[in-house]
């Protein structure tokens, strides 16, 4: 009965909630790149997975150009925001702006914009906390680099899967990485500030291209997000993550260049204190705390969010109840449609700065 009633009170509260307009669901995203690309020179949606169904973005295919980049939005179902900035970049993509054209001059790239779609959809139906894929499998746990089947209890929703590339979407990546090898790589998240490089494995540096990797990095900051943490994401984050994409990316496929950036999205300053271990898993702060340090409804500049110091820190409190899931929705997303164009069009420059500063760095280094 108990069940029943906590089950009842779930969907209750899902079913209020409902999920904002703006955003959209997996079958749409799919939809309205295939519609944009009809009209886009150069770049193409293919299947490269029926079950479940994933669609890669690509634009000059084989078409030898100097740079290959390689862009994955989505491996954490509740980070809706993650996709919707991929489709947005792919709009961005088919536009006439002067940047975009150095990219399309000058890259190959290949982009999966919704790697966990069936999660996505439960989440798209309420379950906003939900971040594993349909078979409970953290899919950025699930890669070979430093895979472990050992994992912290108190990091919930990051179970690494039986064995590394267990889980169909994995493969996918891995299959995709190794058929291009591309030079640089990013994976786009939500949920804090953040740029990284590897290794999220250790707190260990890497041991490659890491000045070209911070200075990129830097410029980034300073243009788009000037209260990020920045650097070796085992070092920075407070934890360490055997299994992720970006290790897999940086150590077992051995390109040249290689470039990893994790974008986090800050949603609520009174979430800003909260450990990184909490992050994964959210939690409920003190009534008190949340009256004091109200919500942001209304981002109108990058100004604005600068002026938050995202990165204080308070004594670490005993671990609260769960979040419910309209807080878990507040955590990861923009809830209002300004914040929400803010971001998709913020991060989507960054992306674009990041790659042509890349593509930059790669001929210099063939010029010496």
């Amino acid at each position: 009965m108990k069940k029943l009633i906590l089950f009842t009170l779930i969907f209750a509260i899902a079913h209020s909630l409902g999920f904002p307009s703006f955003y959209h669901r997996s079958s749409d995203i799919h939809v309205e790149i295939a519609q944009t690309l009809q009209k886009c020179d150069g770049v193409e949606l293919e299947m490269v997975r029926d079950y479940p169904k994933l669609s890669m973005v690509t634009l000059n295919k084989n078409q030898n150009k100097p740079n290959k980049g390689f862009v994955l939005f989505g491996e954490h179902a509740r980070e809706l925001i993650s996709p919707e900035t991929g489709l947005h970049f792919v709009k961005k993509l088919c536009s006439e702006n002067e940047e975009m054209k150095s990219i399309k001059d000058n890259y190959e790239l290949r982009m999966i914009v919704n790697l966990n779609p069936l999660s996505r959809e439960k989440v798209e139906s309420g379950d906003f906390c939900k971040r594993e894929n349909e078979n409970g499998v953290d899919l950025n746990r699930n890669y070979k680099s430093h895979w472990s089947k050992e994992h912290d209890p108190e990091m919930v929703r990051t179970a690494p899967g039986p064995f590394a590339f267990s889980e169909a979407e994995t493969q996918t990546v891995r299959d995709e990485l190794k058929k291009f090898s591309p030079h640089v790589f990013f994976s786009i998240h939500s949920g804090t500030l953040a740029l990284f490089t590897p290794y999220a494995y250790s707190k260990e540096q890497p041991s490659e291209n890491l000045s070209n990797m911070m200075q990129i990095l830097t410029e980034v900051r300073e243009k788009h997000c000037e209260t990020c943490k920045m650097g070796s994401c085992g070092h920075e984050i407070g934890y360490l993550s055997p299994g992720t994409s970006m290790d897999y990316a940086y150590d077992d496929l051995k390109a040249d260049y290689l470039q990893f950036i994790i974008f986090r999205f800050p949603i609520h300053s009174h979430l800003k204190s909260i450990t990184e271990a909490q992050m994964l898993e959210p939690k409920s702060m003190p009534s008190n705390f949340q009256k004091s340090n109200p919500p942001i409804t209304n981002i109108k500049s990058q100004k604005k969010i600068n002026q938050i110091n995202y990165q204080e820190t308070i004594p670490v409190l005993p671990p609260p109840p769960q979040m419910p899931p309209d807080e878990c929705f507040k955590y990861f997303n923009p809830e209002e449609k300004e914040q929400y164009d803010f971001y998709v069009e913020n991060w989507s420059k960054a992306i674009t700065l990041s790659l042509n500063r890349v593509a930059e760095q790669r001929q210099t280094q063939q010029q010496a």
